[in-house]
């Protein structure tokens, strides 16, 4: 399985909407590398995903574990630093989204009603609404998964501190509630970041639509 990464936020980004026509054909985003783009992003909301239920998974062996090195609890201690670090930038990506998100659409909105062509006006205010639909709905589920996960995330560390001091039946067991609670927080947070999933395979679709037709 690949290991939880920053890369995860890549994704969202203020110009991976942007339609045909709106902006210059220097820099317009062909709809096939954006739907590239899209089913990436996807692609790793799933690895940070897979990775959240990893952590409990390898803390359900630190339980069991009888080994007096506790490499176990390494691989877990490991894994944790890791997902800090992507809490933080879960965080700051998520600040962003919200602060960022009605400017932009803003201007796209601006740029788009001053098409000249009628259809060319007409399809981008079309993919300007399923886009700016995804989007709000992208940044609602990351405000919701950002919440979830950082508190998943401090229960883990809590977990952590205290089999820090020793993984024996005493520690295992002043831990037990602490895990229940993350537990709860980790389908959370999975459920927050399947519906961004999701939103992002609307997306991945709707920029299908902006790929030339087939020569024939």
């Amino acid at each position: 399985m690949k290991r939880i990464g920053i890369a995860l936020f890549t994704i969202c980004s203020l110009t991976i909407c942007v339609p045909p026509g709106v902006r210059g054909a220097t820099d317009q985003l062909a709809g096939e590398a954006a739907k590239a783009r899209m089913e990436a992003a996807r692609g790793e909301v799933a690895n940070v995903r897979s990775n959240i239920v990893l952590a409990l998974v390898e803390l359900d062996r630190v339980r069991g574990e009888r080994d007096p090195q506790h490499p176990q609890f390494r691989v877990f201690t490991n894994h944790l630093a890791e997902m800090k670090v992507v809490a933080k930038a879960f965080g700051k990506r998520a600040e962003e989204m919200k602060q960022k998100g009605a400017a932009y659409f803003s201007s796209w909105e601006e740029r788009t009603a001053a098409i000249q062509n009628p259809d060319a006006r007409q399809r981008a205010e079309k993919r300007y609404d399923e886009r700016k639909q995804a989007y709000d709905s992208i940044n609602s589920f990351m405000q919701d998964a950002r919440t979830s996960y950082l508190s998943y995330v401090g229960y883990l560390d809590e977990i952590q501190a205290i089999l820090e001091r020793g993984t024996d039946p005493q520690s295992v067991a002043e831990a037990k509630e602490l895990f229940r609670k993350a537990n709860w927080r980790c389908i959370d947070v999975q459920r927050a970041l399947m519906n961004i999933e999701e939103q992002f395979e609307l997306l991945a679709a709707s920029f299908a639509q902006d790929e030339p037709a087939p020569k024939g």
